[in-house]
């Protein structure tokens, strides 16, 4: 019976005494992840932003999704999306982790490539996600997870996961 008390006190005390993270003020990132839907795919992107004293977060991003390309005997078929816009946030800190739940809005641009043809159309898009950052110094690295959704077009919507590496300033 003395050892999961014993065990809850130590875990609790790590937790108090262990170095919080802290992104209060401006930071940048890379994202790197995938879509896991047809047009979503591998994507590549960045965040800039700042967390203000009172641990609001605002920013913006902007994500390029490589999407997926298949060859037919008539020619090349594909979808790729691009979207970018504000985000805005609260971090939390959860011992050395900062965990960050967000909402974006923005713009979203997909591009459907048929036969040699390619058309494009934005529409406004919007993302609600969370993101948990380790601290290395005024480095971190993490992962986001987001809900990405084009507003008047039900095929272009995919929950995304992304790694993230970035940098404090």
């Amino acid at each position: 019976m003395r050892k999961p008390a014993t065990c809850i006190l130590i875990t609790l005390a790590t937790l108090h005494y262990a170095p919080t993270a802290s992104a209060a003020g401006p930071s940048a990132a890379l994202l790197v992840g995938d879509g896991f839907k047809d047009g979503f795919n591998l994507g590549f992107g960045a965040r800039g932003g700042i967390t203000l004293p009172m641990n609001v977060y605002v920013g913006g991003t902007l994500v390029y999704h490589l999407g997926k390309s298949d060859s037919t005997p008539a020619g090349d078929v594909g979808f790729r999306i691009f979207y970018l816009g504000a985000e805005g946030g609260y971090d939390v800190s959860a011992g050395p982790l900062t965990v960050r739940p967000y909402l974006g809005l923005g713009y979203a641009s997909a591009t459907a490539t048929a036969f040699g043809v390619s058309a494009s159309q934005g529409k406004a898009a919007i993302w609600p996600g969370a993101v948990a950052l380790f601290p290395i110094g005024n480095l971190f690295v993490g992962a986001d997870a987001r809900f990405v959704a084009v507003i008047d077009a039900s095929d272009a919507s995919a929950f995304s996961l992304f790694a993230t590496v970035g940098m404090t300033f």
